[in-house]
């Protein structure tokens, strides 16, 4: 018998006796469609001590769920795999659909296609006037870069955009609070402005961290900005980042990742902290490693040394904040080889973990371990190069990390029962 119908005997025998009246279940999974590859037994989150940091976000979704909190935040980052949306937006879909737990609002993202690159799925995008680009991946690169690890930078007055988290997802996301993140205390930026029906609206306050932040009295499906110039000085905007949100109480899963990002990557932006603070995460979740081990030669101890700068960082900036590291997927080199340098990624990643008090979800052995890219390649589940996923193979990675995420609060909630009856 597999661990989550062990859970679920467990789960309905305190239910029985008067214990966890209110907690979500894992559901999507349960019929185990790909059980010949697919490790189920193994979709858990690993914690490496008891009393884990972790329980900060079993805390918050306790909190939640009780409604003695509006908001749990959980912020997502990642390479390709994250930005797209795929992957993150399947996990973000289950949360805000699950009653107990509720849409907190669309969260923060950055509009790739203003730094010509591709946007998440689900987000429509549209500009006027000329934004040039600039993203962490680019190693000759310097610039303003934040949570999202991108900027777009506007020299035209008249330019704008608009954004549509809406009309490309069956979900709704209604827009009532909108943050621009830009360089506020820059002299030289152009104002930036709401366009409504009523003409151009000004933020409701500038925020010294970052950003400018909008409240809407109606929400909206979409929204529309426009830089001002008021003065000869002013001469440029860098966006470095948008967060929508709404008043009701829920889950905002913030997602940012960038095609081809390293752990590097992120350790470049010299904006990550304020924009994660910003954001109040009660969950940080990393996806990184994958490009970091894509070659025959693969530096394991740089690849940790770095990954550990970035823990220390987040921590530095969100101590109160639970971290999830998930180890890269299997994937094949170019000739579609199977890359080992994965595996050893995957074990770095654990000793991480210990080391650093953070938990992990196992994708690599999760999806089969070594080698096991050909069957999800074979099953539909994996795109021709063997590194990337088809929707229906990140549709299955959301599930499949919902699922661990959900059934390990579950039995953090199974837990604290027992040790309640037992005083």
């Amino acid at each position: 018998m597999n661990i989550i119908i062990n859970l679920y005997i467990s789960i309905w025998s305190a239910l029985a006796i008067g214990y966890l009246e209110k907690i979500p279940k894992p559901k999507y999974t349960l019929n185990q469609e790909y059980k010949a590859f697919v490790r189920y037994d193994q979709n858990t989150i690993l914690l490496p001590y008891q009393e884990s940091s972790f329980n900060g976000f079993h805390v918050a979704m306790e909190n939640l769920i009780a409604g003695r909190q509006q908001k749990l935040n959980v912020v997502h980052i990642g390479d390709s795999h994250i930005q797209a949306d795929y992957f993150s937006g399947q996990v973000r879909t289950h949360f805000n659909e699950e009653d107990l737990l509720g849409n907190g609002g669309r969260g923060y993202f950055f509009p790739a296609s203003m730094a010509k690159s591709q946007n998440a799925f689900n987000l429509k995008v549209s500009y006027v006037g000329n934004w040039q680009g600039c993203k962490n991946v680019d190693l000759q690169q310097s610039c303003s870069w934040g949570l999202g690890g991108m900027t777009a930078t506007s020299y035209d007055q008249n330019a704008q955009f608009t954004i549509d988290p809406n009309s490309r997802t069956a979900n709704s996301y209604p827009i009532s609070k909108i943050r621009i993140y830009y360089p506020v205390d820059n002299p030289n930026s152009f104002y930036i402005n709401l366009i409504t029906p009523q003409g151009l609206v000004a933020p409701n306050r500038l925020n010294a961290d970052g950003y400018a932040e909008f409240y809407l009295d109606e929400p909206q499906k979409s929204v529309t900005f426009q830089l001002e110039k008021k003065f000869a000085h002013q001469n440029v905007f860098v966006l470095e980042g948008i967060a929508l949100s709404n008043h009701d109480a829920g889950v905002q899963y913030h997602a940012v990742g960038v095609n081809g990002a390293t752990v590097y990557s992120f350790l470049k932006a010299p904006k990550l902290e304020k924009h994660l603070q910003s954001l109040n995460p009660n969950l940080v979740i990393i996806s990184l490693g994958t490009n970091d081990a894509y070659s025959s030669y693969f530096d394991g101890e740089a690849f940790k040394l770095n990954y550990a700068r970035l823990i220390q960082r987040i921590k530095a900036a969100c101590p109160q904040s639970s971290i999830l590291l998930t180890t890269p997927a299997d994937c094949a080199l170019p000739g579609g080889i199977a890359n080992p340098s994965n595996k050893a990624a995957r074990q770095k990643i654990i000793e991480l973990a210990e080391e650093s008090d953070c938990a992990v979800w196992d994708l690599f052995t999760i999806m089969g371990g070594f080698g096991s890219s050909q069957k999800w390649f074979s099953n539909q589940l994996s795109a021709a190069d063997r590194v990337h996923f088809t929707k229906k193979g990140y549709d299955l990675q959301g599930d499949l990390l919902y699922d661990a995420l959900i059934q390990n609060y579950a039995e953090y909630c199974l837990l604290k029962a027992q040790a309640s009856d037992m005083r």
